[in-house]
């Protein structure tokens, strides 16, 4: 009975001594829980901090972090190790690299189209530089017709430079003009589209079309282009002072001098020196008296 009785009365005395050293454990721990507790505070409001900087700046409302964490991506760095201005720093985002959009946008406006003003004007110069080439040294150009054939058939593209007539010399016969026609009754309604045609004389010759040639001063000039019997009469026309006169290399296809009168010089917008489409047709153009084969049959 004795044995009973002390096993009962010790049974409490044990569970009593476990809660004591449980109480205990947790009081020792107590401190390490709360420095766990207070680093997770400091992170979280570092980042707080750090996203209310960001905001903070009125003009940085569009912001597209690029993220970099390795210092090797740095703009100062040298190589794998980080090495020069920013190789030593730290890949814990201090280093990010910002675009920063310095200018205000409407709502509206997709956040891949907003540059800041650097873009913006690296844009426009390139534009600038763009349109300046093609106003000032050479545009490319769209054959639509067969008044050219064969020298260019329908789909061809060229290149027309326009520095020759500026600093080099004037139009002469042969050459390949592309041009705005002069503003006559005949027209009136195509005087602002791209015409193409060839010069086959300049101021002061006489162009005559008799027999189904073409003669300039006296001489023929049908055996150089030979495409078919001219079906029309023209002349003697004598080219004024300041004008050329331009035919369609397919002389009864084309809509040329013959039927508008002269070419003044300073409706033309520049020289054909090369085709570069179609593929097997890049290169330059043939010469005047080189261009003697027949044109297809139009109907």
């Amino acid at each position: 009975m004795r044995s009973t009785a002390r096993a009962t009365r010790t049974a409490p005395t044990r569970v009593v001594a476990r809660a004591r050293r449980g109480a205990t454990a947790r009081r020792a721990d107590a401190p390490t829980r709360r420095r766990d507790d207070g680093a997770r505070f400091a992170r979280a409001t570092r980042a707080t901090r750090d996203d209310a900087r960001g905001r903070g700046d009125a003009r940085a409302t569009h912001v597209a972090r690029a993220r970099a964490p390795e210092a090797e991506t740095k703009t100062e760095g040298r190589g794998p190790g980080g090495a020069g201005r920013g190789g030593g720093e730290s890949s814990d985002g201090d280093g990010d690299d910002e675009y920063v959009v310095d200018v205000e946008y409407p709502e509206w406006v997709p956040e891949f189209l907003r540059f800041n003003r650097e873009d913006i004007a690296t844009v426009l110069i390139t534009f600038a530089v763009s349109l300046g080439f093609r106003h000032f040294v050479a545009e490319p150009r769209y054959i639509p017709s067969l008044s050219m054939y064969p020298v260019f058939d329908v789909g061809d593209r060229l290149i027309a430079e326009k520095l020759t007539y500026r600093f080099n010399r004037e139009p002469m016969a042969g050459d390949v003009v592309i041009f705005n026609p002069p503003k006559t009754p005949k027209t009136m309604k195509v005087s602002n589209e791209v015409f193409i045609k060839r010069v086959v004389a300049v101021a002061g010759d006489t162009v005559q079309v008799k027999r189904g040639e073409l003669f300039v001063n006296g001489v023929s000039r049908g055996k150089e282009l030979k495409l078919e019997p001219i079906k029309y009469q023209y002349g003697p026309f004598t080219v004024p002072e300041g004008d050329v006169f331009v035919m369609g290399d397919n002389r009864n296809n084309s809509f040329d001098s013959h039927v508008w009168g002269p070419l003044p010089k300073n409706r033309i917008i520049g020289r054909a020196t090369a085709k570069y489409w179609p593929p097997n047709k890049i290169g330059g153009l043939p010469s005047y008296a080189a261009a003697s084969v027949g044109a297809p049959e139009l109907k």
